[in-house]
């Protein structure tokens, strides 16, 4: 699965899946600009990804939902490689909230960086992939067990199903690909970001693989191992296609 000089987007690059497909990515060759948005941990990433294949990524310390951001990542990256092949939007996050919260700044938040940025990323760099015959891949989590306060985060991944599957039928006439990566639990910081203090995190890991069938908690490596396989020439006709990568916890 070689992806020598071919020129990828990775968004939520930091850390997790994100982190892992960068470099895996680089280590097949390819040329990255990687997006994130805390300084040390994007740097760390470079670093190996440089190691990989000789060459340094372009780095974007930025926060995609504020505005022209997303602009700036995509013409940064144009103007250092003159080509865009692959669009990976693997930024997003899960917070709690409850209809009974009169706010809605978890909702506008959640909305904006789990759909809205994938939406407009794909739209900039539609005019680049045309050219290139490219691939989108979008990652957000498979299908759950309904729980109270993830209303908003469930709303916007059906979304974004509905995304990937649609999509194509715009996509597919100028040669472009979109499928869907969708795991299961992976050790990120899925938890931290839902208040799980670290100390007590194995304890979490245990507690929701006793509810899985093969009791794996997936690590981010090998979600990244399935985006590779997705933007390979290996399937060239896989498209609007929803990955799901959770050792059947979905059918349980």
């Amino acid at each position: 699965m070689d992806l020598t000089g071919r020129v990828a987007i990775v968004t939520g690059a930091s850390s997790g899946i994100g982190a892992a497909t960068a470099k895996l990515f680089a280590a097949q060759g390819a040329l990255l600009t990687i997006v994130g948005r805390n300084e040390a941990r994007l740097l760390a990433v470079a670093d190996v990804c440089e190691q990989a294949n000789g060459n340094k990524p372009v780095c974007a310390l930025v926060d995609l939902t504020v505005e022209n951001s997303c602009e700036e990542v995509v013409r940064k990256t144009v103007e250092t490689y003159n080509k865009l092949d692959i669009l990976i939007n693997c930024a997003g996050k899960a917070m709690l909230t409850s209809l009974f919260d009169n706010s809605m700044i978890v909702f506008d938040e959640l909305v904006a960086l789990n759909l809205r940025v994938p939406y407009q990323m794909t739209q900039l760099c539609l005019p680049h992939l045309k050219k290139t015959k490219g691939h989108i891949v979008n990652v957000f989590a498979s299908p759950m067990r309904m729980r109270p306060g993830f209303l908003p985060y469930v709303m916007i991944r059906d979304a974004m199903e509905r995304f990937t599957r649609s999509a194509v039928l715009e996509l597919a006439p100028e040669g472009v690909r979109m499928n869907a990566v969708r795991p299961g639990i992976t050790r990120t910081n899925l938890l931290s970001n839902l208040n799980v203090d670290d100390d007590m995190m194995d304890h979490a890991y245990a507690a929701i693989s006793k509810i899985l069938p093969n009791s794996a908690i997936l690590e981010p490596d090998e979600v990244a191992k399935t985006i590779l396989f997705t933007v390979s020439d290996i399937c060239p006709n896989l498209n609007g296609s929803n990955i799901q990568i959770d050792g059947a916890a979905t059918v349980s």
